[in-house]
């Protein structure tokens, strides 16, 4: 009996099939991911881990820690992945929805099933921003620093001029925003004369959610639409103008299956989050430390898949892809987290404070200094910007 060629064999597979083995390490993480969510949810596991020591605890947060990072690098190809089918700034406002989703998700469940926290929502606002604003966004732009340098020091043809830079048009609009809505959000509560410190009263709530929901829609509208190239590097604006399909790079993936398997594995982690919170802040009350130390690890676990899609983009040259994923992401937190949580807090009688700490709000001030957009990265915006997240993270944990 003559044997089978091995090409014969592989043509003969169904396209279901051949499409299943094109991501089958894809799906192998997202059973990993099914079957420990499974596990917290049906077994008692989680149950179990509450009521436990701390050791175990931590042992718990590392183990599923480890699996929620597994989860969030697939999230961050997958949206690389309709970025790239996509276009800019489609691609980055598939991962910036995915990642309001996870922190809409920890903080609506906390707040209906936790204790009673009326700052939760300004702590777990604030601690996205200055990660994000700070942490990520600094190191961004050292790692651009860094690549521009070694650019000039093996191309003696270079000058100062050929630095890579962001598209300063977007960055002056994001910029705008930003500042605008923290400010509003997080520092005029501070000084309302008809309400509780650090609150506003239901008319100025029910304002303050009209127009952050207003400035993020008519943001997206001009973003997708008329000033869509504000948004672009000038690569991405050359291509566009020269009338190429904005996806340049040939994957096996299709932009609906990138899709699918971005919206199972986020959904994942959204659940797999929801108990990591439960035991973080476990965690935090049985060994007595620093309260902010929890919010500050919901932040992290939140901006995870953001992270390293935007140090994914920096480290191949796509500075303002970054600067969309991590600006946009910080937009859309202020203006779509504060109207939820408002809402919540209406309908379950809880007070919610937006006001900042004054040293808080120096910080907040300071880091929107910092950012202000500049033609060309130098590279001492983003240490110092380092810094200011070093000093952000000892202040509340000192």
């Amino acid at each position: 009996m003559a044997c089978e060629h091995p090409q014969a064999s592989m043509n003969s597979r169904s396209p279901l099939s051949s499409s299943v083995m094109e991501i089958r390490n894809e799906l192998s993480t997202l059973a990993l991911g099914g079957g420990v969510l499974a596990l917290l949810s049906f077994s008692g596991v989680l149950d179990w881990l509450l009521a436990s020591e701390a050791g175990l605890i931590i042992a718990g947060l590392l183990i599923l820690g480890a699996v929620v990072v597994l989860l969030s690098q697939q999230v961050a190809n997958q949206a690389e992945l309709l970025a790239e089918a996509l276009g800019e700034p489609y691609g980055t406002l598939v991962l910036t929805g995915s990642v309001i989703v996870i922190e809409l998700a920890l903080i609506g469940s906390t707040m209906i099933t936790g204790e009673q926290n009326p700052t939760l929502a300004r702590d777990s606002m604030f601690s996205v921003l200055m990660i994000a604003l700070t942490g990520i966004t600094g190191l961004c732009m050292a790692i651009t620093s860094r690549q521009s340098r070694q650019k000039l020091e093996s191309d003696a043809a270079m000058s100062e001029e050929d630095l890579s830079g962001p598209n300063m048009a977007g960055s002056m609009v994001f910029y705008n925003l930003i500042s605008t809505m923290s400010v509003l959000v997080l520092i005029i509560p501070n000084f309302s004369t008809d309400s509780p410190e650090g609150e506003f009263s239901l008319p100025i709530e029910a304002v303050l959610s009209v127009v952050a929901v207003g400035v993020y829609v008519i943001f997206l509208i001009n973003q997708m639409g008329p000033y869509r190239c504000f948004f672009m590097d000038a690569q991405e604006r050359a291509s566009l103008n020269s009338g190429n399909t904005p996806g340049g790079l040939n994957r096996k993936h299709r932009p609906w299956r990138a899709g699918g398997l971005l919206v199972a594995s986020l959904g994942v982690v959204v659940l797999i989050a929801e108990s990591m919170g439960q035991l973080i802040e476990r965690g935090v009350n049985e060994l007595q430390l620093p309260g902010a130390l929890a919010g500050i690890l919901v932040a992290m676990l939140i901006l995870i898949p953001e992270a390293l899609n935007a140090i994914q983009a920096t480290r191949r040259g796509q500075l303002q892809r970054a600067l969309n994923t991590l600006f946009g992401s910080v937009l859309a937190t202020i203006s779509l987290t504060v109207p939820a949580v408002l809402i919540i807090g209406q309908i379950i009688g809880s007070e919610v404070v937006l006001g900042l700490e004054p040293a808080s709000m120096v910080l907040l001030a300071l880091t929107l200094f910092l950012l202000r957009p500049h033609p060309k990265v130098l590279g001492s915006e983003g240490l110092m910007l380092l810094v200011v997240f070093l000093f952000w993270l000892m202040l509340d944990l000192v």
